[in-house]
């Protein structure tokens, strides 16, 4: 009985512990289910939604291989290839990068799909180069 005890005693204390996880996940609108590195794939689908993405919310100030009015797009994704969950990251909660040089982004933060798919498409072109849908 004592055996019976401890087991309802230890499985008290993970359904407590869980809980208390949960909140804190809420709290602080952390998905713990979430895995910010797995990036969907790129298909003629996504490369679509992507691209008119782009086209409608970056290109204005972000050309891809220039200086504009703000720093070329293949410098920014390529600082990410090696971390692409830090890209995801970024465009989720935008920061500005280089204060001194550029102005901070006015944009609406990127759900987490949203960034996904973008920086699956970017990555993508960054190692794509010649591929028709590359922002010029």
């Amino acid at each position: 009985m004592g055996l019976s005890l401890l087991k309802d005693g230890v499985l008290v204390k993970l359904r407590v512990a869980a809980f208390v996880f949960g909140v804190a996940c809420t709290l602080f609108a952390v998905d713990a289910v979430s895995n910010l590195s797995v990036l969907p794939p790129v298909t003629p689908e996504l490369k679509t939604q992507a691209q008119e993405y782009y086209n409608n919310e970056c290109k204005a100030c972000h050309r891809w291989a220039r200086k504009f009015a703000a720093p070329p797009m293949r410098d920014n994704v390529a600082n990410y290839a090696e971390n692409p969950e830090g890209l995801v990251r970024y465009l989720m909660h935008p920061t500005p990068q280089h204060p001194d040089e550029w102005p901070a982004m006015e944009i609406t933060p990127l759900t987490e799909e949203q960034a996904k798919m973008m920086t699956a498409w970017l990555l993508y072109i960054l190692k794509n180069p010649d591929d028709p849908g590359r922002p010029k």
